[in-house]
């Protein structure tokens, strides 16, 4: 038999006490089989005990029976705790707000924690300063009891491009607007739900801001029917604010002289379109981030039919007010209504 120590468990360890243990192996026995300290097995008994209750059904009735078993998890989460408590003090010390402020912004508003902490520094919020991996690593130690990270790998799949694109190839757009230089220049894409009815989105390079209509279907003339929309709406500030849009070769941007061109004349042109090469998704990286988001509130299975415009609108006004890392923690919408401004 092992002499005593103060070496720690593993949980592998817990996990075979707790099979010993409640298959009614006496502490003596179970120290032998594991090689350890009888001391060490009733140490570990104290912190994994429970109540356990069970029903059983005899001669039309409900029997309950009550006894005493270990829990591998509740003597590993006990012994976690133990941990938390030593050592060093935690950097945020005793700033109850910060954690309260934290699980608010994550859970009700579905922020992610790194883009809350930047909000934090970026309006200069009286909270506890911390780095993000302190955050995240504070996170996986529980002291953010209500917060859970789910850690997700998404796979890449290899395209081979079988044929150009239409209209405007995007090897003829500006430099500047790849480096996002210059405000006014657009991605545009279309996110599907289960039936017919999409949204079509619009993504700007510099600011993220972003614009969704909901569309009955996924048609050329819905999508330019939506541009006209906007047109009306800017005025004749449009060509100031929309000079590029980029789109992919899906049919529903296969018109691409009706997407340039203006609805206030026969001649006129709004806007220049460009066209990214076939199963080429990153090249409307923008796009592509940003509709990500949308599905965190419209899951991919879900009928768009179903949303109302009101519903579409607030979907709209979580993504341009959530804080970006990309921005310093500003807003899209702080900054597109600073160009707009500029502009006017």
């Amino acid at each position: 038999m092992k002499h005593k120590g103060n070496k720690n468990l593993s949980f592998t360890q817990r996990l075979q006490i707790e099979t010993l243990y409640n298959s009614k192996h006496k502490v003596k026995e179970i120290a032998q089989i594991l090689q350890l300290h009888i001391s060490t097995i009733y140490y570990e008994l104290k912190k994994g005990l429970y109540e356990h209750t069970t029903k059983q059904d005899r001669f039309w009735k409900v029997y309950e029976y009550k006894e005493i078993k270990y829990s591998a998890n509740i003597a590993q989460d006990r012994y976690n705790q133990v941990c938390l408590n030593k050592g060093r003090d935690l950097k945020i010390g005793k700033d109850f707000g910060l954690v309260e402020y934290m699980e608010k912004r994550v859970n009700e508003d579905k922020i992610s924690p790194c883009a809350v902490l930047g909000e934090i520094k970026y309006k200069k919020m009286p909270f506890t300063i911390i780095s993000k991996t302190t955050l995240y690593r504070y996170i996986d130690m529980g002291i953010f009891a209500n917060i859970k990270i789910e850690k997700r790998k998404k796979a890449y799949k290899k395209v081979t491009i079988k044929r150009a694109p239409k209209g405007t190839s995007i090897e003829k757009r500006p430099l500047e607007i790849r480096q996002r230089k210059t405000f006014g220049h657009w991605e545009m894409d279309c996110v599907c739900g289960s039936n017919k009815a999409t949204l079509l989105v619009l993504s700007e390079r510099l600011t993220r801001k972003e614009i969704i209509f909901q569309m009955q279907d996924q048609k050329a003339n819905s999508v330019i029917h939506c541009l006209n929309v906007l047109e009306r709406r800017f005025g004749a500030m449009f060509k100031k604010v929309f000079k590029t849009i980029t789109v992919d070769n899906g049919s529903e941007f296969s018109d691409f002289k009706g997407l340039e061109k203006s609805c206030y004349g026969r001649n006129a042109k709004r806007t220049l379109v460009y066209y990214c090469h076939p199963y080429c998704s990153s090249e409307r990286g923008t796009n592509e981030r940003l509709n990500r988001e949308i599905r965190r509130l419209i899951p991919k299975s879900t009928p768009l039919s179903k949303y109302t415009i009101e519903d579409i609108k607030k979907v709209e006004d979580w993504v341009n007010n959530y804080p970006r890392e990309v921005l310093g923690y500003a807003t899209s919408q702080e900054l597109f209504d600073k160009q707009i401004q500029s502009l006017a």
